[in-house]
């Protein structure tokens, strides 16, 4: 895969997997917005998705051909995939404005599939709070879940 940076105009080779997902984990707890697009040279375009999610997870991984797995981290069932894309373009030269990368697709046909990802700010603090329960332990499960419900009889008391 080709890696294109838009400051400096550079174009590089991509070096390793590690190399990807350390581009790509800037993501990690940030909501983004994606457009999965196609369309032919002639810019007759087939189809454009877009949407905007917080990102849980990235999985990278080369078997048979390198796969990008993108997981939404407020719906497990909603995530993008990316199946060996040709070209990546980094968009990072407004510090001003989200860092945005895409993923570039064509065939001998001239129909190009483009994957565009844009950071559109921080969203830490909620997928914290997510994942904090899958780290406790079965006894710390037991003690929050008494003290929540030992704190109802009391809040209901004062009330009446």
């Amino acid at each position: 895969m080709k890696i294109i940076y838009t400051r400096g105009n550079r174009t590089e080779t991509l070096a390793s997997l590690a190399t990807l997902r350390k581009i790509l984990n800037r993501f990690v707890a940030h909501r983004v917005f994606y457009e999965v697009s196609s369309r032919s040279k002639r810019g007759h375009e087939f189809f454009s998705a877009k949407n905007v999610f917080v990102v849980g997870l990235i999985e990278v991984t080369n078997f048979e051909h390198l796969k990008i797995l993108i997981f939404d981290a407020d719906n497990q069932s909603h995530s993008v995939e990316i199946i060996n894309p040709q070209t990546m373009r980094i968009y990072d030269e407004l510090p001003g404005r989200g860092f945005a990368v895409s993923f570039i697709s064509g065939d001998p046909n001239g129909v190009e599939t483009r994957c565009y990802i844009r950071d559109e700010g921080e969203e830490s603090d909620r997928v914290h709070e997510q994942t904090a329960l899958e780290k406790i332990t079965l006894p710390q499960l037991f003690e929050y879940l008494e003290d929540i419900t030992a704190a109802e009889p009391a809040s209901k008391k004062s009330k009446g």
